[in-house]
This record gives structure tokens, C-alpha cells and sequence, in this order.
């Protein structure tokens, strides 16, 4: 059960406001957002001294939280990137690829995880399956029937940004791992709202933004990346901090003929790191596990079975995933787009935060929702499709 006591002291700033944004920006609670000032503040007390070092202890610390969250083996599995595109272009193109591979992805994915394997596509000539969705669901057994003898990775979206479709990681990671190819995953729609497991779900790569459900910050995410691949990848960038064969100043290099890189996901981290954005990733992931992800899966689930019932008879578009395992706490409903105008009116009427982009309506649903607020949710919902008459 989750601890409301705990969910008041973190998010009572929001009073009246129902946040259900989280699937494009996290609202940050209370702890985050002190120790996102609190980096800097320190920073200037101490004049700088040994603030290197402080870093890397905030580095290692979020590191071993973040193994804890989605139960790596090991910390240093996990590697600091900007964002979910440079996550899952270190992989793009650091994998010994060659012309002929190919990449098993679904067309729905955003742009963030499809970008990087149309780069590889034009710059290696990597060949792309793409799998077509259906009714905005995408066929595991498509994904599955998509792989050939040329295949070498398989990517998915733990849950569609456009739909909410939640895909059988399971299912497809029992698959990847019994045909030996990877499996990449693209977790920041799922990653703090619904637990992940990478050992259990076979997942060799996963990234995400920390920017949604893990409660950090813009500008800052995380790679996973299995030690049994993790060598076979080489960076697109070196530096000092990704490398054992680095000098110490006054020292300089001598080997000019090669690197050597860490045997461990901080070969990707080429340089000093958003060390603030990093302390706020430490602290959200702190309070989700305070919380316990199985508790905060449960509510979330559990919300949106709520509200979709009350949505029934709701006479716009809602999209909904015909078996509820493909759920996510992600619903969206599309609108006449000409009426933007009056749904934004009647949406901040009720104090409600979602998605809007032109006809569609995104709302994510989290831990610190209530069922009172989705009651309020149907009734702004209704007010809209009287727009639609």
C-alpha cells in the first residue's frame, strides 16, 4: 500500500492542480527540487575544493539506486547519457554493425529511439524491419515473425509515447534471448510507474530520460547496459573519464596507437556530467523506492481501470488497448482539433495538466493521481465532447 503520509509531504505543493503530464514532464517533488539548488549551493560554500570528488560519490550513489530500481546485476552496468536519443545512439552506432544486419523496430516509436537507427540505416547501411501497428497496437507476434537470420537487435518503447501501448517485454526478451540477438528497450514511458526488471525481462539495453516517471530532471539519463555486451561497444566519443588509459596532469600520453576502454557501462561518459541533474535523479529514484514500485504499479493500473470505465460511454476517440496487460497508465483521447481553443479553456477550468497537441489529449497517470481527481478528469472529458456534437 502506498505511503500517503509520504506522497503529502512530497507533492502537497500541487494542492488543487492534477498533474497528469507526466509522460512528457515529470513535476518534481519536494526533495527533488532541493537537491537540484543544493549541488550548486554547496559548490560555492566550499569555493570548489574537492568538488570532483563529491560528484563522483553523487555518481556512484545514483548508480547503485537506479541498479536497485530495475534489479541490475551490477551498478556499474549503469551509465550517465543527456537524454533517451544519446542513450540509444551510443548503441546505434557503437555496435559492430555491418551493411546487411538488421534491426527489428515498430513504426510507432518516437523519434528519440527510431532516429538513431535511421542513421545507422543511411551511414552503415543497417537494414530496418519495421513492423507496421495495427489500430495502434503493435502485433508481438509481428515483432517476434519480423526477425530473420540477418537480425542482430531488436528495439521497442516499454510503452508507446502516441498510445499507451504497453508492449510484452517478457515475452519479447524470452525471444531475444533465445535467438541471440539484443534487446534494446526505450524505458522512460514506463520507468517509475511500472516495475521493470531487466534480468527477469532478459533486457540487454535499456535507456531512458529521468525527466518522466523517475522524477529528475531535463537533461540527464541513464543507460543500462548488460555486462555481456557492454565490450563489443564502442563509444562515438572518448575522454578521460571513459577510459582507464588517461593520464594524471602534470603526466601527458604517451600512447598515441589505442584506447582502453572501461569494461563497464562508463565508457560512456566522456566528461564531467550534469553532477545536479544527477543529485535529482538520486533523489526521485529515492522516493520511488521508498514507495516500492510494485505499490505504485498497483495505483497506477488500478487508476487507469477507474477512469477508463468511466469513460465508456465518453463519445470521442479513446484509445484502449483491447487486453488490459497492454495498459500502462497512459490514455489518450483524440478531440476535433479546431476546437483547441475551448478544450485548453476547459481543461484549465479544472486545474487539469495533460499532453495537447492539436486534437489529442495525453494524460499519464501516477502515484501521487487519486480516484477523486480522475472523477473530475470525466467530468472536464465530457465537457469536451460536447464540443465534438
Amino acid at each position: 500500500m502506498l505511503n500517503q503520509e509520504l506522497i503529502q509531504k512530497e507533492f502537497g505543493f500541487l494542492d488543487n492542480e492534477i498533474f497528469l503530464n507526466v509522460s512528457q514532464v515529470c513535476m518534481p517533488p519536494m526533495r527533488v527540487q532541493k537537491a537540484y539548488g543544493s549541488f550548486m549551493d554547496d559548490y560555492v560554500k566550499i569555493y570548489g575544493d574537492g568538488v570532483v570528488d563529491i560528484a563522483w560519490n553523487i555518481v556512484a550513489t545514483c548508480r547503485e539506486k537506479l541498479a536497485r530500481l530495475i534489479n541490475a546485476k551490477e551498478a556499474h552496468e549503469i551509465g550517465f547519457v543527456k537524454n533517451t536519443a544519446e542513450g540509444m545512439s551510443i548503441l546505434a552506432a557503437g555496435y559492430p554493425l555491418k551493411a546487411g544486419d538488421s534491426i527489428v523496430i515498430a513504426d510507432q516509436e518516437h523519434q528519440s529511439t527510431l532516429f538513431p537507427w535511421i542513421n545507422a540505416h543511411e551511414q552503415r547501411g543497417v537494414k530496418l524491419n519495421v513492423v507496421k501497428s495495427i489500430n495502434g497496437e503493435i502485433p508481438m507476434e509481428d515483432m517476434i515473425a519480423a526477425i530473420d537470420e540477418t537480425t542482430k537487435i531488436l528495439v521497442i518503447s516499454s510503452a508507446q509515447f502516441s498510445t499507451g501501448f504497453m508492449a510484452d517485454l517478457d515475452l519479447l526478451g524470452r525471444t531475444c534471448r533465445e535467438k541471440g540477438i539484443i534487446f534494446a528497450v526505450d524505458g522512460i514511458q514506463t520507468l517509475g510507474r511500472i516495475a521493470m526488471d531487466v534480468q527477469t525481462m532478459n533486457i540487454d539495453y535499456l535507456v531512458a530520460g529521468s525527466n518522466k516517471g523517475l522524477l529528475g530532471s531535463l537533461g540527464c539519463g541513464f543507460v543500462y547496459c548488460s555486462d555481456h555486451i557492454v565490450k563489443n561497444i564502442i563509444p562515438p566519443y572518448a575522454g578521460y573519464q571513459s577510459t582507464v588509459s588517461h593520464v594524471s596532469p602534470p603526466s601527458v600520453t604517451t600512447n598515441f596507437e589505442n584506447l582502453e576502454w572501461y569494461p563497464h557501462a562508463r565508457r560512456f561518459e566522456s566528461g564531467n556530467l550534469s553532477y545536479n541533474c544527477i543529485l535529482a535523479v538520486d533523489k526521485g529514484v529515492e522516493l520511488l523506492l521508498e514507495l516500492g514500485m510494485e505499490n505504485i504499479e498497483e495505483h497506477v493500473l488500478e487508476l487507469e481501470r477507474y477512469l477508463r470505465e468511466k469513460l465508456t460511454d465518453l463519445p470521442l476517440h479513446v484509445v484502449q488497448p483491447k487486453d488490459p496487460k497492454y495498459w500502462s497508465g497512459i490514455i489518450c483521447i483524440y478531440y476535433p482539433k479546431e476546437k483547441d481553443a475551448e478544450v485548453i479553456k476547459i481543461l484549465k477550468g479544472y486545474n487539469i495538466h495533460g499532453t495537447m497537441r492539436g486534437g489529442y489529449i495525453r494524460f499519464g497517470l501516477d502515484f501521487y493521481n487519486t480516484k477523486e481527481q480522475m472523477d473530475i478528469v470525466v467530468k472536464a472529458l465530457f465537457e469536451v465532447a460536447e464540443l465534438a456534437k
